[in-house]
């Protein structure tokens, strides 16, 4: 195994899933926190499993076919008439998501700074538009670095509250399902249906539906066998690691995110804990939510033009554009309540087609 294969493609799909959602907290708190008990906890480890095999089978596909059109893998999963239709979804899911990542930079700076959130939504387009024009390998690149970074750093923050705080981790839950009623915090759901382990199935589904492109494109920088269980591995292992300490920093600081009803719970439970780290943690945010912008844009640029070129920068600015102003008034917590779930429909049905053709591979 190349281990700087495996820590580049792993750090480059943690930063591509690091987005407003998770940075902020607000996916976090919603599908994992809200339910109280060891629920979060044991949905964290269902989550790794989904990952990993969602990771094993995209990175295969990339290594061993090479798709003209990464798009083509909807088809290579699903079949003809379902991957068209999966593909229209998909793509349609990934501009839509691009409003979390807008109004999840808005809010991040609103909150911190108290500037109008159009201000944070629209530096966060010029910066990302800027990258997705250099091409994927660029994007790669700083994707890789910028995840390892983030992980490390919110492993810090985790570990800090969890050795500092005087309040225990049950202790800190003992109150949410009483927010949830009260609505001071929202909770994940899929289709109406009350249950945590359908709301994480979805979500799931939804990083893969928003993912699937970018991951097979990934895959390509594997060699070896190796290349790609050890690239499989450590991205369901940094995305996990990310989500358990950001999990912790919200369960120990649960009472004071209410109290305020925070759009951007990391960033009310580091003020709670550790002002000093207010400043450096919102630039983690934006960096964080960065990372997956200029994926999920270049995602959608090349599904209908080649990389780098003219056409393919017209569709990614008028997308910018779009998301930059939507971004601009709705609620962040309402979008990742509301999208994510929706988006995850389209992710659960490729994950079945992932699967078929890992047995049909072995076979």
């Amino acid at each position: 195994m190349h281990m700087k294969t495996a820590l580049t493609v792993g750090g480059a799909f943690t930063a591509y899933c690091i987005g407003a959602g998770f940075a902020s907290g607000q996916e976090t708190l919603q599908f994992y926190g809200s339910w109280g008990g060891v629920t979060p906890f044991l949905l964290v480890i269902f989550t790794f499993v989904l990952m990993f095999i969602f990771c094993l089978g995209t990175y295969r596909t990339g290594a061993l076919k090479h798709f003209e059109n990464p798009s083509e893998a909807y088809t290579y999963y699903c079949g003809r008439h379902l991957g068209f239709l999966i593909d229209i979804l998909c793509t349609l899911s990934i501009a839509l998501c691009t409003l979390i990542m807008f109004a999840g930079s808005g809010a991040t700076i609103n909150q911190y700074l108290g500037v109008p959130v159009w201000i944070g939504t629209t530096l966060m387009g010029i910066v990302a538009v800027f990258v997705v024009c250099l091409g994927l390998q660029k994007v790669v690149d700083i994707l890789g670095c910028a995840g390892i970074i983030i992980i490390a750093i919110m492993a810090v923050v985790g570990v800090y509250c969890l050795v500092t705080s005087p309040v225990g981790i049950m202790e800190g839950q003992q109150h949410v399902l009483e927010y949830v009623q009260e609505g001071r915090i929202l909770q994940g759901t899929f289709m109406g249906i009350d249950n945590c382990v359908v709301a994480v199935f979805s979500l799931v589904g939804a990083y893969i539906t928003l993912g699937l492109l970018f991951n097979v494109s990934l895959g390509a920088s594997c060699k070896t066998k190796q290349d790609i269980w050890g690239s499989a591995f450590l991205s369901a292992l940094f995305f996990c690691i990310g989500l358990s300490m950001v999990l912790l920093t919200l369960i120990k600081n649960l009472d004071y995110i209410a109290a305020i009803k925070a759009q951007v719970p990391m960033l009310a439970a580091i003020e709670n804990v550790l002002p000093i780290m207010a400043m450096p943690f919102t630039i983690i945010i934006l960096i964080g939510i960065f990372t997956t912008i200029t994926g999920y844009l270049w995602a959608f640029g090349r599904r209908f033009a080649e990389d780098k070129t003219k056409k393919q920068r017209i569709i990614v600015i008028v997308v910018a554009v779009l998301g930059m102003t939507v971004a601009s008034f709705v609620p962040l917590s309402q979008l990742v309540n509301t999208i994510y779930p929706l988006v995850g429909i389209g992710g659960d049905l490729l994950l079945i087609g992932i699967l078929y053709r890992m047995l049909r591979a072995k076979e």
